[in-house]
C-alpha cells in the first residue's frame, strides 16, 4: 500500500516547483517509512492516505496551479493539445450517433486547428 501512496505524492506534487516538490515528496517519504516501521496494516496506510488527499489536493492547487496556468501562456501546452481533437472527435464519433457524433466530429475538425493557431499566436506575441 505504500507503494500506492507513493505513487499519489508523485502525481499530485508533478506541478509544483522543484524545491516544494521536493520538500513535500521528502515529507511523505518519510512518513511512510515510518508507517512501514511501525508495522501499520495497509488499510491503516489506506485510510490515513484518503484522510489527506483532500490536503494534498489542497497543497497541489497552491503550488502547481500557478506554474500551470504560466505554461499556457507558452506555445507548448496547445501544440500538444492540438492532436487529441482530432483523436477525440473521431473516437466519440465511432460510438456515438446523431447530434453527439456530429458536434464532437465538428469539435475535432474545428479544435485541433485552433489549438495550432493559439500556439502560433502566442509565439508570435512573445517572440523577442
Amino acid at each position: 500500500m505504500t507503494r500506492v501512496a507513493w505513487l499519489w505524492c508523485v502525481a499530485y506534487t508533478a506541478l509544483a516547483p522543484r524545491d516544494s516538490r521536493e520538500r513535500r515528496r521528502g515529507e511523505i517519504r518519510s512518513h511512510l517509512w515510518e508507517s512501514e516501521q511501525a508495522r501499520l496494516s495497509a488499510a491503516s496506510i489506506a485510510w490515513a492516505a484518503l484522510r489527506g488527499a483532500g490536503s494534498d489536493l489542497a497543497w497541489a492547487t497552491t503550488r502547481g496551479a500557478p506554474q500551470l496556468a504560466r505554461s499556457f501562456g507558452t506555445p507548448t501546452p496547445y501544440v500538444v493539445l492540438a492532436p487529441l481533437f482530432p483523436v477525440q472527435g473521431w473516437i466519440v464519433s465511432s460510438v456515438a450517433v446523431g447530434a453527439t457524433a456530429r458536434m464532437s466530429q465538428g469539435l475535432g475538425a474545428f479544435g485541433g486547428g485552433a489549438m495550432l493557431a493559439m500556439a502560433g499566436l502566442i509565439w508570435l506575441i512573445r517572440r523577442p
